[in-house]
């Protein structure tokens, strides 16, 4: 009995052992299969990473080129989140010069040189320029405020639409004495002696609207609307010098309306100024000073006479060129330009201020305009400008019917202007640019006021 316990054992035991290899077996395929399964999912986690790796590189290199040029209105309707516009900063005439008004030409700006230059090493990291090209303006950092300057002088903007609203005031002061008789024995005056003075303010209201067909061609078409006062005084009447005769005269009406174009030829860079080009035609749609009778004033004995009615316009059609170039200088901006303005011959029904129509045609002289001034931006919302302008206008003719052209007297003129203005930037699209301007010469105004405020869209 006990032999054949024992050998029950034994054959458990040997059973047993040659159990165990075949589980040892299983327990290592089954091991394998898991590891294979981990390999599997890190590889496929590697290649997530790599895929969201690439992803992630492409949104910083657009995130970066949103920076140069900003996202369109068309792109951000397929970008996730909320899509805020940005502000529109016109700190320069040269879009590329946006990229750098916020500081950011430090890692990000590198990174992006590396992406740009890796797909075409002669490409220039912001205007695409080759590396053999003048590189643009990269400082300084105009100021919102400037480019309203900037938007004054040469007439360009940022935004493709505009509008402005411009008032202005001017005064003129002017006395002379008017002697009528001869000089007896060269020292002895006999005739009538009488001195007339006349005092006019003229307030003009002018709406402006502007559009850009591309980002170098803008044109603008304006309408000014003009009310005039003039006082003349005149002493000495009817021989006396304590009599003296006083009247005024008011009339308002529709200045002469004009369209105009400016195109940028030269975009600022480091070495040359930013260079436009412009151009304008005015239309006689003012009343003209031609065919206005002149009336004597009661009580001044034939010393005084004074205009039916006051002119508001020129009455003739004009066209005028100019070119106008800007330099950026941190923290200044000057500016110069140059323009010739050309009247064109028209006839009129009446050219003589006696009673009665007098036909006859009329050849306004033609006028040299020059000009130059400098701009210093205070802070990121305001700058103060100093300018100086002058016009030196040709003698005009007049010809009557039947005969000769005649040249009229005391026609030509020398207006010289220097100019003092403010500009504010008061909200994100919309400015206030304020002048005071002294006139230096007998022919010009004693003091101009502007006030003007240019809303972008």
């Amino acid at each position: 009995m006990l032999r054949k316990t024992t050998f029950t054992i034994g054959l458990l035991g040997t059973a047993s052992l040659l159990a165990m290899p075949a589980e040892a077996i299983a327990q290592d395929q089954a091991l394998e299969q898991e590891v294979e399964s981990l390999r599997e999912q890190v590889a496929q986690l590697k290649a997530r990473e790599a895929h969201s790796n690439e992803r992630l590189q492409a949104l910083e290199t657009r995130l970066l080129q949103m920076e140069v040029e900003p996202i369109s209105t068309a792109e951000a309707g397929s970008v996730r989140g909320r899509y805020v516009p940005e502000p529109q900063k016109p700190h320069s005439t040269t879009s590329n010069l946006d990229f750098f008004r916020n500081g950011r030409v430090g890692q990000g700006f590198d990174r992006l040189a590396q992406i740009t230059n890796a797909q075409d090493p002669d490409a220039d990291l912001v205007s695409g320029r080759t590396v053999d090209e003048e590189p643009v303006q990269k400082a300084p950092n105009p100021t919102e405020a400037v480019q309203d300057i900037v938007q004054q002088q040469q007439g360009t903007q940022r935004s493709r639409f505009g509008a402005e609203l411009a008032v202005g005031y001017s005064h003129f002061g002017d006395a002379r004495i008017n002697l009528d008789g001869f000089l007896a024995l060269d020292a002895i005056f006999l005739g009538t002696i009488s001195i007339d003075e006349v005092d006019a303010d003229i307030l003009t209201t002018e709406a402006t609207l502007r559009y850009g067909l591309t980002d170098d061609l803008f044109f603008d078409v304006s309408a000014p609307f003009l009310y005039r006062t003039s006082t003349f005084r005149s002493g000495g009447a009817g021989g006396a010098a304590n009599q003296p005769v006083e009247v005024t005269k008011n009339h308002g009406g529709i200045g002469d309306m004009s369209i105009g174009a400016s195109y940028q030829i030269l975009r600022e860079t480091a070495s040359r100024p930013n260079i436009v080009l412009s151009g304008r035609v005015k239309f006689p749609t003012g009343r003209e000073p031609y065919g206005i009778d002149f009336v004597e004033v009661e009580g001044s004995e034939g010393n005084l006479q004074v205009p039916a009615t006051l002119a508001t316009g020129s009455g003739v059609y004009g066209a005028s060129l100019g070119i106008s170039a800007l330099k950026t200088i941190d923290p200044m901006v000057v500016f110069g330009s140059l323009n010739y303005f050309y009247n064109f011959e028209r006839n009129f029904a009446d050219i003589d201020e006696n009673p009665g129509d007098q036909p006859g045609r009329v050849d306004i002289g033609n006028a040299l305009q020059f000009g130059a001034g400098l701009a210093f931006a205070l802070n990121e919302k305001s700058s103060i400008s100093m300018s100086y302008s002058q016009r030196l206008v040709e003698r005009s003719r007049l010809r009557l019917e039947g005969l000769d052209w005649q040249r009229v007297i005391g026609s030509q003129a020398n207006v010289a202007l220097v100019n003092m203005g403010a500009t504010f930037s008061v909200a994100e699209a919309m400015s206030l640019i304020t002048t005071v301007g002294i006139g230096l010469t007998d022919d010009s105004p004693d003091m101009v006021v502007g006030l003007r405020v240019p809303y972008r869209f």
